[in-house]
């Protein structure tokens, strides 16, 4: 067994794959008994990364021949592949991830957890952007310093961010004053979500932490179906009502095929600066609790602490003392867990490989599993799931199969999210939004009727 054999041992504890068939061996040569490589990693601050270099360098010493290893480390972030759609803005073009910030209920410190974990990762040396689309209370501005700060256009209408504490900055709260507060309806809050990820110039990011608003209301829906995420964090607190509130937000997440990269236990406990007791004033074993629940990682638990409130009244970011070396853990995490769902992408089974409209307006699917489709346009129409075909609350269908054209044909198709896709039919009708598990079930009944036929 050579040198990359031994290598082949290693694996990677967040995707249980090897490091060479991962691509983070490069340069790997041998000159006689000394063995030399660059272990590319996939995200900064990696919580595995000195691990995995001491236990390359144990595998490959346990070879006979070898008795020096020099193992030089990098990283470099992935991009979701996801993000590789025709559908994603071009304004996204640089972007590798993009992470959704999230909580159950208002209140648990949701955007002091974003801010703070956005300035550990750019702290690591990743380049960090944070969108801030919290309608109800935009926060973010106000705790990096940015309080009087207005949106500034820029040419054809692309919107400039502002950079404060090594982050691209742009947020809702840009949109008004603390004298002119606007109040969003669904529909506009919504657009405005679309257009902050399509029309702000955000250059080259390693990582783009979206701040959302409390809940599973319209901007979450939005957010999810324009763009692939790379995952959700859940913040939440630890008494019993906050967790098993935050817990609707990780079922909506899941619903729509995004991985959740962890919960965050905020105001965790009191620590005590005079005695050192920590404290637990909010209980405890929430975050724990939902954690062993739902089988999603613990990523991080931040004590309540008055220094937080003082550095975010001043717009500072924390970067030193037990508050800033715990946030500095949850960024190692959160930025290896959302490198590694990149990574990991490829083996989803869920997502079709390839999805074209192919000649007589069908739609061909190949799965990753092999499997290919020709799904008529009419079948496609005729199980159409959006509100204008099927009763939403009674599950009847609307939609009758005489009403279709016989040579109604699929004009065009986009994606949805990480979980979907919409169909645009030559009849006008746009609004229907497959799920790719309901996708594969029609392919298959319409291959049965197919066959049954025949």
């Amino acid at each position: 067994m050579g040198a990359e054999g031994a290598l082949r041992a290693v694996r990677d504890p967040l995707l249980k794959r090897d490091v060479v068939s991962l691509g983070y061996v490069r340069g790997l040569t041998a000159s006689g008994s000394r063995v030399r490589f660059t272990l590319r990693l996939p995200s900064p601050a990696s919580p595995h990364g000195d691990a995995l270099a001491a236990q390359c360098r144990e595998a490959l010493l346990a070879l006979d021949d070898i008795d020096e290893v020099e193992i030089e480390t990098a990283w470099e972030v992935p991009r979701l592949p996801a993000l590789e759609s025709q559908t994603t803005p071009a304004a996204l073009a640089q972007v590798k991830q993009i992470v959704a910030v999230a909580s159950g209920k208002g209140g648990v410190g949701k955007s002091t957890v974003a801010v703070n974990l956005a300035f550990a990762c750019a702290r690591a040396g990743a380049r960090v952007g944070i969108l801030d689309v919290d309608v109800y209370g935009p926060s973010v501005p106000a705790m990096l310093g940015l309080r009087d700060h207005s949106l500034a256009g820029g040419q054809q209408g692309v919107l400039q961010p502002v950079e404060a504490h090594g982050l691209k900055v742009m947020s809702m709260g840009f949109l008004t004053t603390s004298e002119t507060p606007l109040v969003w309806r669904g529909p506009i809050a919504s657009q405005l979500v679309q257009q902050f990820l399509g029309s702000v110039a955000w250059g080259e990011l390693d990582y783009l932490f979206v701040d959302l608003p409390p809940g599973t209301g319209d901007i979450q829906l939005t957010l999810t179906q324009a763009v692939p995420l790379s995952g959700a964090i859940i913040v939440t607190t630890p008494q019993e009502v906050a967790y098993t509130i935050a817990e609707k937000g990780l079922r909506m997440f899941q619903q729509v095929k995004v991985p959740i990269l962890g919960i965050v236990e905020n105001m965790a406990y009191y620590h005590c600066p005079e005695c050192g007791h920590n404290d637990p004033i909010f209980r405890e074993g929430g975050g724990t609790a939902a954690s062993q629940k739902l089988d999603i990682p613990l990523l991080a638990r931040i004590p309540l602490n008055s220094s937080i409130a003082t550095a975010m009244d001043a717009g500072e970011p924390i970067a030193e003392s037990e508050i800033g070396d715990a946030f500095a853990a949850l960024a190692g995490e959160a930025m290896a867990r959302s490198s590694a769902t990149a990574l990991g992408e490829a083996l989803n089974p869920a997502a079709p490989q390839e999805l074209v409209v192919v000649a007589g307006g069908a739609v061909q699917v190949k799965w990753r599993d092999g499997a290919e489709q020709i799904i008529p346009a009419h079948t496609l129409r005729s199980e159409c799931p959006c509100a204008g075909c099927v009763d939403e609350f009674s599950g009847e269908k609307l939609l009758q199969s005489g009403q279709i054209p016989a040579d109604i044909t699929v004009a065009s198709s986009a994606s949805v999210g990480r979980y979907a896709v919409r169909l645009d039919f030559s009849d006008g009708h746009n609004s229907g939004i497959f799920e790719f598990a309901r996708l594969r079930a029609i392919g298959d009944a319409a291959a049965d009727a197919a066959a049954f036929e025949v």
